[in-house]
């Protein structure tokens, strides 16, 4: 890789890592309650609406793309990521918080991780594209793992949850206005016409897209209830306090970080299909498991499974848009792709909740999404049957 390369891999990078401030949100919380004397239901909505900004701004994507060109949607990302969190810090009410927060930085979120990940990846020879992959999206993981100590070390320092939100706009702005200098700015619309690459629309009505989408949705369900319901699990199941229960929320994390960067590399050897179905279906097995599962050993072995899990889907997504649509055509693919993905960490929380309140524990809920894993498996292996990824 030549200097300048390997500087706007690092941007695309530092980018992929910024985004994860979605999910240091769960730090935020106590603070925001007891500031704005609000219940839990309430304080999770900047988090829980940001998912839904997430599927706007990914369905929204190409679009936006073909107007702006991927210069000035750079430009655009990182503006309204750092501005959503500069209001955040500003705000006074639950209201304007969840709409800076969830809306303004949520939709800037979305846009900046799909262009990072495909401004990343396009730096780096094709021969080594799937590794670049991995270790771009381990960004995001990487993020979760060291943005939430930082920011309880900001909160404690500055003496409040406003300052933290404020820093992290400014550094929004420091890493994308540089990326967006040295990003080519031609559009997804002049791309796909000079090489023939199909319409997004296209992409939406075809069988690959269809199919691969629901491989996505489906498996994704698991991930969305265990991480979610993580540190509550591990309190019932493993009995532990929530010390501990947190601890287990930074091996899910450290699972995901490291199976990110393999699975990218596996990919370079094993076909892409091949490593989701093998990860489905031991997952599955796992979380079928689970109900004779006792003790925290048997969280941390479905948690763990959990997060290798979504780190091949969120991994291995791109890599199958890049060779679905092509180099030209990869962004729309992937957005629409991570719509699916992002649908199934939205709909995974609310099996488990339901799973728990009218059960009194989880069992239920992972079971059923055990049987959506497997049955994404056997979607997989159907695509796999007509598909030619290698």
């Amino acid at each position: 890789m030549k200097k300048a390369q390997i500087t706007i891999f690092i941007l695309s990078f530092l980018t992929v890592y910024l985004t994860s401030i979605k999910h240091v949100w769960t730090v935020f919380i106590p603070y925001v309650e007891r500031e704005f004397m609000v219940p839990r239901s309430i304080s999770v909505l900047p988090f829980s609406l940001l998912n839904i900004a997430n599927v706007l701004g990914f369905i929204s994507f190409d679009f936006i793309n073909r107007v702006l060109g991927r210069r000035l949607l750079v430009t655009l990302s990182g503006v309204t990521m750092s501005l959503g969190l500069l209001l955040a810090s500003l705000s006074r009410s639950m209201l304007t918080l969840v709409i800076s927060f969830a809306f303004i930085y949520g939709v800037g979120n979305s846009f900046g991780y799909v262009l990072a990940v495909s401004i990343g990846i396009n730096q780096v020879k094709s021969d080594k594209s799937r590794t670049a992959t991995g270790v771009l999206v381990s960004a995001y993981t990487l993020g979760i793992m060291t943005l939430s100590p930082l920011t309880t070390f900001l909160i404690a320092s500055f003496g409040g949850w406003r300052p933290p939100l404020l820093i992290y706009g400014v550094l929004s702005l420091l890493v994308t206005f540089p990326l967006a200098v040295v990003v080519e700015g031609k559009n997804s619309v002049e791309e796909a016409e000079s090489s023939g690459g199909v319409l997004s629309l296209n992409i939406l009505r075809s069988r690959n897209f269809l199919l691969l989408a629901s491989i996505m949705f489906l498996t994704t369900l698991l991930d969305g209830l265990i991480a979610c319901n993580l540190v509550p699990l591990a309190e019932e199941v493993g009995s532990v306090g929530s010390v501990i229960a947190s601890l287990v929320v930074s091996i899910y994390s450290a699972f995901g970080l490291l199976s990110r960067i393999l699975i990218g590399k596996m990919s370079e050897r094993v076909s892409p299909l091949k490593i989701m179905i093998s990860i489905y279906v031991i997952a599955a097995i796992d979380a079928f498991l689970f109900p004779l599962y006792r003790g925290l050993m048997g969280v941390l072995a479905v948690a763990s499974m959990s997060a290798i899990l979504f780190s091949a889907n969120v991994t291995l997504s791109p890599i199958l848009a890049r060779h679905l649509w092509g180099v030209r055509n990869f962004e729309a693919g992937y957005s629409y792709l991570l719509s699916a993905i992002v649908m199934g960490v939205l709909v995974g929380p609310l099996i488990g909740g339901f799973s728990h309140d009218l059960t009194g524990h989880y069992y239920i809920g992972i079971v059923l999404t055990a049987l959506t894993t497997l049955l994404g498996s056997i979607l997989t292996l159907i695509f796999m049957r007509y598909s030619r990824v290698q």
